[in-house]
Order: structure tokens, then C-alpha cells, then sequence
């Protein structure tokens, strides 16, 4: 499991993922940040998705990985907010 999640973080770092947004991005360097690591975190849900229909892994394997993911999007999301950055897939 320690794998499938290194592999897709290593496939994902530096991968452009669509447009910056967010009206403060360009003026914050740490909103830019969080606006990047929620499209890193939203491309491993999309690819954990991916590999579980494939059949790469199973489906206990994506609930656990999905799981695993989602404190760390709820803890970027409530930062975007804190900083006036709305919701929205990238």
C-alpha cells in the first residue's frame, strides 16, 4: 500500500494540473501553496480512483487510501477558506 501511495506522489509532484486560481494567489505566496497542494491532493484522489477501477488495487485499498487523503484536503480546504479562497476543482 506504502507503495501505490509513493509511486502516485512520486508520478505527481511537478505535474501541472489546470489553471491557477484564486484572486490572492499571485499575492500570496502561501495561498499559492495551498491552492497547489489541494490540486496535488484532488490528482491522488482521481488516480487512487482510477487504479481501483483498473483493478490495480482493491477496494478496500481506495476506501483506505481515500481515507487516508481526506484530513489532509479538509485541512487544506479550511485553510483556503480562512483566506477567502472558495471551493472548486481544478
Amino acid at each position: 500500500m506504502l507503495v501505490v501511495f509513493a509511486a502516485v506522489a512520486a508520478a505527481l509532484v511537478g505535474a501541472p494540473y489546470g489553471p491557477r486560481s484564486g484572486r490572492a494567489a499571485s499575492a500570496d505566496p502561501g495561498v499559492e501553496r495551498l491552492l497547489e497542494q489541494r490540486r496535488e491532493l484532488y490528482a491522488e484522489l482521481r488516480e487512487v480512483d482510477d487504479d481501483a477501477a483498473a483493478g490495480r488495487i482493491s477496494a478496500e485499498d481506495r476506501v483506505r487510501a481515500r481515507r487516508a487523503l481526506a484530513p489532509r484536503l479538509r485541512a487544506v480546504t479550511e485553510a483556503l477558506r480562512g483566506a477567502g479562497i472558495e471551493q472548486g476543482h481544478e
